[in-house]
């Protein structure tokens, strides 16, 4: 992955809530990214571990940039969250030859909270944790193909299921169409005189889809039942 450009931003007042927010995205869909998914028993046992950051990356950030009296400002959002305006950097020649080319933005963080092996008094060694100001930096990658069309997927993704909800509420409205489809189709098989094939469409079609509706209705009746 080539870097292209790279600047640090002048942050925006909006930032470092964007980013406590994006934190909080991070410890329910990935925990393993905190603390790069270390117990403070874990960081002790690893001597070489003498300070350890929170966030070492941005990685589920969709980052874009917009040109505007002779700014850049840098705008990113994550899941279904709303874009904000991280921060900005002075437009320069530079960053117009490389926007120019076939390149795609990211966002790399430092500071933030971090946690820093410590010895005390006694010579035990202990965890203490430590804050310093958050630092973004712009970067413009190389464009690699692959990486590319999956960022675009990635895009079209989140713009047609906003939530996770409406992606397992389409999910479910496709495997009762296929149900159904199916069962007519078998039907249809059947009076045909083609008796074993109907019968196998519908055991595919409708009767896997049902059966997977129905595992899913059931698991879910336990958490509607709890929010209610």
């Amino acid at each position: 992955m080539t870097i292209l450009f790279k600047k640090k931003l002048f942050l925006t007042e909006d930032a470092n809530e964007f980013i406590e927010g994006y934190l909080d995205y991070i410890r329910d869909v990935n925990p393993e990214d905190i603390y790069e998914g270390l117990t403070d028993k874990q960081i002790l046992k690893n001597k070489f571990i003498f300070k350890i950051y929170q966030l070492e990356n941005l990685d589920s950030l969709n980052v874009k940039w917009v040109i505007s009296n002779n700014k850049v400002s840098v705008k990113a959002n994550f899941w279904n969250s709303k874009s904000v305006t991280l921060g900005s950097i002075n437009l320069s020649q530079g960053f117009r030859n490389v926007s120019e080319q076939d390149s795609y933005p990211t966002l790399k963080i430092s500071g933030g909270e971090y946690k820093k092996v410590v010895t005390n008094e006694f010579g035990e060694d202990t965890i203490k944790t430590y804050f310093e100001p958050y630092q973004l930096t712009l970067e413009l990658h190389k464009a690699d193909s692959t990486v590319y069309k999956s960022q675009k997927i990635d895009t079209l993704y989140h713009s047609a299921f906003k939530t996770e909800s409406s992606l397992v509420k389409t999910a479910k409205l496709l495997m009762s169409f296929f149900a159904v489809f199916g069962l007519v189709l078998g039907l249809g098989f059947m009076f045909a005189g083609f008796f074993l094939t109907g019968l196998m469409v519908i055991i595919a079609f409708f009767g896997v889809n049902s059966y997977t509706l129905l595992i899913s209705g059931s698991r879910l009746t336990p958490q509607h039942q709890t929010i209610n």
